[in-house]
C-alpha cells in the first residue's frame, strides 16, 4: 500500500480592522492524508502516481583491441581463431590491393607507352626520353617531370597538369588547370577550363586542342570537362621579363605526323624491299628530332579502292607514321632508296581512316 501526505501550508489571510489597517492572521493547518488503493494483481491497477523506472539491458561489449577491429566476412561470421597461420582479420588488411606502377610511367627511352584503365586516379610520368607516352583514360591530377623529346599525349584530366622541367616536348592535353614551370620549346596543344599558367618558362607555344580516341567524350563528361568552353588562349606569365616573350599562341593544328608510303610490286624480290625499309626505319631511329610512330602493311585489293593515290603495278603499301618537324621528315625521307612518297595532306583524312579500318580488321 503506498500513501501520501499532502501537507497544506499555512495560508496567509489579509483582512481590515476598524482603523483600517491591514493585519495578517494564520488560517488552520490543514492535514490531508491520500490513501491508494490496494495494488491488485491481476486487476485493475488504481494509482493516483505512477513511477517508471528507466530499464536499460546490458551488453557484453568486447573488451580486445584485435576482437573491436575484426571484419565479418560476406557471411557475416567472423574469421576463426588464430591457427599459426596470418589472416586477414582486420579492416586494413582487406583493402584492395592497387598496382601503383600501373600510375607511373618512368625512365621510358626510345618507346612508346599507351596506358588505359587508369579510371580517374592521378599518374606520374617522370625522366623519359625519346619516347611517346600515350595515356588514353580520365585522370584527377598528372604530373610530368624531367621529360625531354617526347610527344606526349593526355586524356581528359579532371584537376591539375603540371609540367616541370620539361623541354623540347610535344603535349596534347584537356584538362582543368595547366601549369609549367622551369620548361623550355614546348608545343603544346590544349583545352583548358580555366587561364593556364606558365612559371619559369621560355620558347612555349599553345595550339587547338584536336584529339579524339574512341571514350574521349565519355572521359570528358565524367572529369566535369565542358567540351565547348575553354580558355587556353588567356596564358597567364607568372615570371614575365622586360623585353622578352616566353610563349605566344597559333591558330593552326599541331600536326603530329605524317604519312609515307612504299609500294611493293612481284618483280622485286621481297626481301629487297624489306631490307630496304629497314634502312628507312634505323635512319629514322637515328636522326633526333624525327620519330616513327607505327609502321602497317595494306593489301591494295582489300584496301585499294579507298586510297586516293595511284596504285598500278602494286600489290601490297608499306606506310610509316613519323612524326617530327615537317622539313626534317622531308629531308629524311626523301633521301631513301626504299622510294618512300608522302601521303598528300587533303588525303591524309580519309587515309587515316582506312589504316584505322584495317587495325580494326586485324583486331577482330
Amino acid at each position: 500500500m503506498f500513501a501520501l501526505q499532502i501537507f497544506d501550508g499555512i495560508a496567509l489571510r489579509k483582512r481590515r480592522t476598524r482603523n483600517g489597517a491591514r493585519q495578517r492572521c494564520p488560517s488552520r493547518n490543514t492535514l490531508t492524508t491520500l490513501k491508494s488503493n490496494k495494488l491488485q494483481l491481476p486487476g485493475e491497477v488504481n494509482l493516483h502516481f505512477v513511477i517508471m523506472p528507466w530499464l536499460c539491458c546490458y551488453v557484453n561489449q568486447k573488451t580486445k583491441r584485435e576482437d573491436r577491429y575484426k571484419v565479418a566476412d560476406e557471411h557475416g561470421e567472423l574469421p576463426p581463431a588464430d591457427d599459426g597461420q596470418k589472416q586477414n582479420m582486420f579492416s586494413w588488411e582487406r583493402r584492395p590491393q592497387i598496382d601503383i606502377e600501373k600510375f607511373r610511367i618512368h625512365n621510358v627511352d626510345g618507346d612508346t607507352i599507351v596506358r588505359r584503365g587508369v579510371a580517374g586516379q592521378p599518374m606520374i610520368i617522370e625522366t623519359c626520353k625519346d619516347s611517346n607516352i600515350i595515356v588514353l583514360d580520365r585522370t584527377s591530377t598528372i604530373t610530368v617531370d624531367d621529360c625531354s623529346d617526347c610527344l606526349i599525349v593526355l586524356g581528359a584530366c579532371a584537376g591539375s597538369v603540371f609540367l616541370r622541367e620539361c623541354h623540347c616536348c610535344t603535349v596534347l592535353v584537356a584538362c582543368q588547370q595547366l601549369r609549367t614551370r622551369d620548361c623550355r620549346s614546348l608545343r603544346i596543344a590544349l583545352h583548358c577550363s580555366t587561364q593556364p599558367i606558365i612559371e619559369e618558362t621560355s620558347d612555349a607555344i599553345f595550339h587547338p586542342l584536336t584529339l579524339h580516341y574512341d571514350s574521349f567524350i565519355d572521359n570528358m563528361i565524367a572529369a566535369h570537362l565542358s567540351i565547348f568552353t575553354s580558355y587556353s588562349t588567356s596564358v597567364h606569365d607568372f615570371t614575365p621579363e622586360e623585353g622578352s616573350v616566353h610563349y605566344r599562341m597559333s591558330s593552326e593544328i599541331l600536326s603530329l605526323s605524317y604519312y609515307y608510303y612504299a609500294g611493293y610490286s612481284r618483280d622485286v624480290p621481297r626481301r629487297q624491299f624489306v631490307e630496304r625499309c629497314q634502312e628507312v626505319a634505323h635512319a629514322i631511329f637515328a636522326y633526333p628530332s624525327v620519330r616513327l610512330v607505327s609502321t602497317i602493311e595494306l593489301d591494295v585489293h582489300k584496301h585499294g579502292t579507298k586510297i586516293g593515290i595511284p596504285l598500278h603495278g602494286l600489290s601490297t603499301l608499306v606506310v610509316f607514321e613519323v612524326c617530327g618537324e615537317a622539313e626534317d621528315v622531308d629531308q629524311l625521307m626523301n633521301a631513301s632508296d626504299a622510294g618512300f612518297k608522302k601521303i598528300p595532306e587533303h588525303e591524309q583524312e580519309l587515309f587515316t581512316s582506312v589504316i584505322s579500318h584495317a587495325n580494326q580488321l586485324m583486331l577482330t
